[in-house]
């Protein structure tokens, strides 16, 4: 235990040198006990020990912590903290009732650190862009960036199947381009020529906010400078559950888009041309959940001879909590 102190008394008796050189060595045991390499001997609780031996100082008090034993706990400096900052008030980890750390904020930077095993699972904000990445040391050794969702703004997309289409009266005609490997789909080269595509609007659609329909073709001969290749839609939106059917409700037109292409040799170079959906057209509300019901065609506006389609894909603005699809 550390030494047992007579108190001073307010009026003293003992000669003034005397009552000078027990107050000095007092004050020497005091620094003594508190700050050092190593903490002190016997401390009791209460006691407070400042760790000089490295830089920055640690400052630690002897108290009891979850009704454990008396034990040196760290305080700071906050900077520095020597370990874990643990917000669960059970004693057995457990996470059931963790408090709120209120008034923090990711790390604020404007390069990311090197990732290392001892920085697994770090967040940071990057100034430059406003991105949150996190280091997946574990998994991948790199930086990812999280999920950034700007309601009815930010797009995600779902890969139509043109395995399952509907062909209608004139149907396009099976079609492949190149050898090794070939592309593979549906050859319109007449502005009769229709097929219906079907794609359920996920549910993590924002409900505001016009859809896409993303359409990839192949020319399937070379084409002159300023030809176009032309398509356009008809739209249904059934609700399930709902009264009405994609087979007797009235259809919305999908506005008709040209997309430029130039001149071309037609060696099964890719383009994509978009299609916009309307998403509060009276007739035919989008809404999550609902069956859309596409016909396609080409609307013979251009000049294009004939294109393969090859993959469609629905694009759709996200709420700004993300969901599955």
């Amino acid at each position: 235990m550390p030494a047992a102190w007579t108190p001073l008394s307010s009026t003293p008796t003992l000669p003034g040198s005397q009552a000078f050189l027990r107050l000095e060595g007092q004050a020497f045991e005091v620094r003594a006990c508190s700050i050092g390499p190593t903490p002190p001997a016997d401390p009791v609780e209460g006691m407070l020990w400042v760790d000089n031996s490295a830089s920055p100082y640690r400052v630690y008090v002897y108290a009891r912590i979850d009704a454990g034993g008396a034990a040196w706990q760290p305080l700071g400096p906050l900077s520095r903290l020597p370990s874990d900052l643990n917000f669960d008030p059970s004693i057995v980890d457990d996470r059931l009732a963790p408090f709120q750390a209120k008034g923090m904020r990711l790390e604020n930077r404007n390069a990311l650190p090197a990732v290392s095993p001892t920085n697994r699972g770090m967040l940071v904000f990057r100034l430059g862009d406003g991105e949150v990445y996190v280091s997946d040391e574990g998994v991948s050794g790199a930086w990812k960036c999280l999920l950034s969702v700007v309601a009815g703004v930010s797009l995600d997309s779902v890969e139509v199947d043109l395995t399952a289409v509907v062909l209608g009266a004139t149907p396009p005609t099976a079609a492949s381009k190149g050898a090794t490997p070939a592309v593979r789909g549906y050859l319109f080269d007449d502005p009769a020529e229709s097929l219906t595509v079907v794609a359920v609007v996920p549910k993590n659609y924002s409900g505001a906010g016009d859809l896409v329909l993303d359409l990839d073709c192949v020319l399937n001969q070379a084409e002159a400078s300023g030809d176009d290749i032309d398509w356009a839609a008809d739209l249904v939106a059934v609700v399930p559950g709902a009264a009405g059917s994609a087979v007797t409700r009235p259809p919305t037109l999908v506005v008709p888009v040209l997309t430029d292409i130039g001149a071309n040799a037609g060696d099964g170079a890719l383009h994509r041309c978009r299609l916009v959906l309307d998403h509060d057209d009276p007739a035919n509300p989008i809404t999550p959940g609902a069956l859309l019901a596409i016909e396609i065609h080409r609307t013979g506006l251009a000049e294009v001879g004939g294109v393969v389609l090859v993959a469609a894909r629905l694009g759709y603005p996200q709420r700004a909590r993300h969901e599955r699809a």
